[in-house]
């Protein structure tokens, strides 16, 4: 049955986002440029292959894992496929400091890029890594604080970024999301890694909700 009220209130949607599209295309194609900068140098030496993930998961040891981590040939995170070594999404949970590091900027542009169909108009298969990095991100707990002390200072900028444009991905489109979670770990964790211009434009948009 052809309900007007939704007609209209999607109408208004469709409004919106042709205004705001094109902003957070751009504000999204030029975080992706500065992480693949603040990332370009990162060495997963030493640390956790994504081609370890399953095994770690069904229970391998330190040998085993060994043995696998010697066969991987990516030298750079941007040849690493995703989807092919990390299947069920679970990656972050099972790579140690070193190997979060390294990953961690191919999951966030796939968030931002394969993971947000609204910006580009394309739906995608779901997967699971996407919400897995939030998560890793969000998480205040020690085990996701080894991860992130590993970072510098222009990589922290990188995530506090991503987070912030990932909650206005929320708000602005249909893409989905826990924005509460993402809300506080900014405020609790991100905060003063966010820059100024990026701070004053979240509270423009909601007032009182940020410092």
């Amino acid at each position: 049955m052809f309900d007007p009220e939704w007609a209209e209130e999607y109408e208004r949607w469709l409004a919106r986002m042709n205004e705001t599209l094109p902003a957070l295309q751009a504000k999204r194609d030029t975080l992706v440029e500065d992480i693949r900068a603040a990332f370009s140098e990162v060495s997963r030496k030493g640390g956790t292959s994504l081609a370890e993930v399953e095994p770690l998961d069904a229970g391998a040891n330190e040998r085993q894992c060994k043995r696998i981590r010697a066969q991987q040939r990516d030298k750079h995170w941007s040849e690493v496929d995703l989807r092919k070594h990390d299947p069920c999404g679970i990656g972050p949970a099972f790579l140690d400091p070193i190997g979060y590091r390294y990953h961690l900027p191919a999951y966030m542009i796939d968030q931002l890029t394969v993971g947000n169909h609204d910006l580009d108009g394309v739906e995608h298969d779901p997967w699971n890594g996407q919400d897995m990095i939030i998560f890793s991100l969000t998480s205040a707990s020690e085990w996701s604080g080894e991860k992130h002390n590993l970072l510098n200072a222009s990589q922290r900028r990188c995530v506090a970024r991503f987070l912030a444009l990932y909650v206005e991905l929320m708000q602005s489109t249909h893409f989905e999301g826990k924005p509460d979670d993402v809300y506080l770990a900014l405020i609790n964790i991100w905060w003063d890694d966010l820059p100024v211009e990026d701070r004053e434009h979240l509270n423009s948009i909601w007032p009182g909700r940020f410092y």
